[in-house]
């Protein structure tokens, strides 16, 4: 306290403490991941190796993903075996309900084809279902067997996909 009982305001006093589940995988080891074959990084055994650094992550390695599946009692070795991913992030009914939110609060989703609408609608599930609402200008990376799971059930006809962008400022 300050001279005269007023509270002096300290510099960061406001500001929040790390928290160390929140803490992702840093840049320069998913950087050089680029250039590793799959086995050295993934320790579910369903990873695939992506195209860009960011998208070579294991569900193991995040947070937020580990989190969910150590909710289980026996957890399995990979989110993409997790009971509840085929309800949440594949099923077809669940898709549809999560578009319907979609809709009510952005409009109409203009993606092209069923495929791809349910693709981005399983992504968006995998989201919410472990981070949360994130924001609007806020994005993750998902961990590739996530990303290969759901690309298995719902695949690009050409095989072309966009894979992780982070959000434009």
């Amino acid at each position: 306290m300050a001279a005269g009982g007023n509270f002096a305001v300290q510099p960061y006093m406001f500001e929040p403490e790390s928290d160390p589940e929140q803490e992702e995988v840093t840049e320069e080891v998913v950087v050089c991941r680029l250039r590793q074959d799959v086995s050295e990084w993934c320790t579910c055994g369903n990873c695939t190796a992506m195209p860009t650094s960011p998208e070579n992550l294991c569900c193991r390695e995040i947070p937020k993903v580990l989190r969910r599946l150590n909710q289980l009692q026996n957890p399995p070795s990979c989110m993409a075996d997790h009971p509840g991913f085929e309800p949440v992030c594949l099923n077809v009914f669940s898709l549809q309900k999560a578009l319907n939110i979609y809709r009510a609060d952005y409009g109409p989703l203009r993606l092209r084809g069923r495929e791809h609408r349910y693709r981005y609608l399983a992504y968006r599930s995998f989201v919410s279902w472990c981070w949360g609402f994130l924001g609007r200008r806020l994005r993750v990376p998902l961990p590739s067997c996530v990303v290969r799971r759901i690309r298995i059930e719902y695949p690009d006809a050409e095989g072309i996909y966009v894979g992780f962008r982070p959000a434009l400022d």
